[in-house]
């Protein structure tokens, strides 16, 4: 194994955060406020995979992935395969409006 030493200026006044190399599991990496959405409508097709209609999965909070303040992360509802294990999504709708959060409203 290799080691690699990065040296980093830091202005006084900054705060630094680190987790000491250690594996601390998965964090949600933005500090954006959770902005609420309407469910999506459902989209053409199926999985083509399991040939399956799409599934509905209702808004909620996640198992595995924590906000940095140690919280759930929240998620919207989504469309996805109805079998367990399926990374197949159905296609983006470019033709959709455009997701904006409450803070993009503010600037």
């Amino acid at each position: 194994m290799s080691k690699i030493i990065i040296t980093i200026e830091i202005p006084d006044g900054a705060t630094v955060n680190t987790n000491s190399g250690r594996a601390t599991g998965k964090t949600a990496s933005s500090n954006k406020p959770f902005v609420e959405r309407p469910d999506p409508p459902q989209p053409d097709g199926y999985c083509e995979i399991h040939d399956a209609d799409w599934r509905l999965v209702p808004a909620g909070v996640s198992k595995t992935v924590k906000n940095a303040d140690g919280s759930p992360k929240r998620y919207n509802a989504f469309w996805a395969c109805p079998e367990r294990g399926c990374d197949n999504k159905p296609p983006f709708n470019r033709d959709a409006p455009a997701a904006t959060s409450a803070v993009d409203e503010l600037f």
